[in-house]
C-alpha cells in the first residue's frame, strides 16, 4: 500500500502528526504496534491531560545540545499547542503554566484527536508491528507482519526508543 506520509507511533505526537499531513493534502496512514492508538493521553497530568507547558526552556529536558532542544520547540511552541488543540474544541485551562483542556479530562483530548483523524481520513494500522525500514532515492518502504507499505515521505513518533 501506497501513502504519501506514513507515521510511525500512534501516541499525542504521531496523531498530531497525521492530522497536520493529511490537513496538507497528503494521503496519511499511522502505523501502531498497540491495539488502539492514544492509550496513554488517558493517563497523562493524572487523567487531566497535560497538553503543554508556558515555560518551556533548554532546562527542562535532559540534551546535550540544548540548542537544537530549543529550535524544535520554536518550530511548535506552546501557543502554537495551544491554537491546535482550540481548532479541535478543546479550550484550555492554565495552572501554574501548565495547559490542561478545560474540560479536565485526557478522554475529550484523544476523543477530538481520534475524530479528527477520521475526518481527515488517516488510514490506521493498529497492532502492526514494523520489522524493517528502508530508504531508496523516491520512498520509504516499511515493512510490517502483516504488510508491506511505501511513503514518500516518513514520520518516527516512537517516544524514547
Amino acid at each position: 500500500m501506497h501513502f504519501d506520509c506514513i507515521v510511525i507511533g500512534g501516541g499525542a505526537a504521531g496523531m498530531t502528526a497525521a492530522i497536520t499531513a493529511a490537513r496538507r493534502g497528503k494521503k496519511t496512514a499511522i502505523i501502531e504496534h498497540t491495539d488502539r492508538i492514544g492509550k496513554k493521553i488517558l493517563s497523562t497530568g493524572n487523567g487531566k491531560c497535560n497538553l503543554t507547558n508556558t515555560e518551556l526552556d533548554r532546562e527542562c529536558y535532559q540534551s546535550d545540545d540544548g540548542e537544537f532542544v530549543m529550535q524544535v520547540i520554536d518550530q511548535f511552541t506552546p501557543y502554537d499547542v495551544i491554537d491546535f488543540f482550540k481548532c479541535l474544541g478543546i479550550y484550555p485551562k492554565s495552572k501554574n503554566g501548565y495547559i490542561y483542556p478545560n474540560s479536565e479530562q485526557a478522554s475529550s483530548v484523544l476523543d477530538v484527536l481520534r475524530l479528527e483523524l477520521s475526518h481527515q481520513k488517516v488510514a490506521l494500522f493498529t497492532q502492526t508491528i514494523v520489522k524493517g525500514i528502508e530508504k531508496n532515492v523516491e520512498q520509504f518502504r516499511i515493512s510490517t507482519e502483516q504488510n508491506e507499505f511505501t511513503a514518500d515521505s516518513l514520520i518516527l513518533a516512537t517516544g524514547s526508543k
